[in-house]
């Protein structure tokens, strides 16, 4: 059960995270140099305090997550700013079923189990589906074929780094090692992809420090980091925990739920579907059910 209210507590902070930048629309390769490398900065004195990492396996794995969340994070700032939130959130749902897809893959031994107990894998397979779709008729926005082809990297990236999270926060016994160096491994990398990206799009170059520290940035990164650095937490103890990462994925998408909770009434989005909202809610819950039941779901 801790995995669900670890999951509950990504997609809050996720919320909030994404709430940042909904009006003010800043840069998306800006506001991810600010979490990357205030994220890294803030928790590196800390890594002297956990055991060295040694695994070149495990390096890997943080440097590939880097550039996962480097090309998630300025994908969904930028689809924000350019799309509208409720679009690129809608686009998001498809990361559940793919997340799924890849770790199924990754596992074929958990996997054959499952699938071999044909009533509950049918059930699951279900239960996703529905929460999939509800979530999608939820979400009113409009999705055009150039919003699709935008966010398609951003939805593979998500899959990826939902997987590679649950590598990572298996790569040894000790949970706060796994966690420290995700947040200053994998975020740094993930500052560097969005430092050279804006290196190539800024001109001229000489105006790029300025823009990183401009007065309006500073604010919105200090929230970026801070709302991040739980936000990773959270998804590293619900992915270690979590028999399947796309189970975690589809707990994140409860985000346009709080974000709705959250925003005032005259700045709420207007285009929800409460009945389908519900009708998720319902699918989630029996996601959660069948997970954590007497069904011998380890995968």
């Amino acid at each position: 059960m801790l995995w669900i209210i670890n999951g509950l507590i990504y997609g809050f902070f996720s919320a909030l995270y994404t709430m940042v930048n909904q009006h003010r629309r800043f840069n998306g390769y800006v506001l991810g140099i600010w979490r990357g490398f205030g994220i890294s900065l803030l928790f590196f004195p800390f890594l002297f305090l956990v055991p060295p990492q040694t695994d070149w396996h495990n390096w890997t794995l943080l440097i590939l997550q880097g550039i996962f969340i480097g090309i998630y994070d300025s994908h969904l700032f930028f689809a924000s700013a350019r799309y509208g939130a409720g679009t690129t959130s809608r686009l998001m749902v498809l990361s559940v079923l793919a997340t799924t897809i890849i770790w199924w893959i990754l596992t074929p031994q958990k996997f054959v189990r499952l699938f071999d107990n044909g009533s509950v894998f049918i059930t699951l397979l279900l239960a996703l589906s529905g929460f999939s779709i509800c979530y999608w008729y939820m979400l009113k926005s409009k999705v055009t074929r150039q919003a699709f082809e935008y966010m398609l990297p951003a939805v593979l990236a998500l899959a990826g780094m939902s997987a590679a999270t649950k590598e990572i926060a298996l790569m040894g016994q000790n949970i706060w090692s796994n966690i420290l160096y995700y947040l200053v491994v994998a975020t740094f990398v993930s500052g560097c992809y969005n430092m050279v990206l804006l290196f190539f799009q800024q001109k001229p170059k000489k105006n790029i420090l300025h823009k990183i520290l401009a007065p309006e940035i500073r604010k919105t990164g200090l929230y970026i980091i801070g709302f991040s650095a739980i936000l990773i937490a959270a998804k590293t103890m619900a992915m270690r925990l979590a028999p399947n990462p796309g189970y975690v994925a589809a707990l994140l998408l409860t985000s346009p739920l709080f974000v709705f909770a959250l925003s005032p009434p005259n700045r709420r989005e207007r285009g929800l579907s409460a009945k389908a909202g519900w009708a998720m809610l319902f699918f989630l819950a029996m996601i959660m059910i069948l997970v954590n039941g007497n069904f011998n779901i380890d995968d």
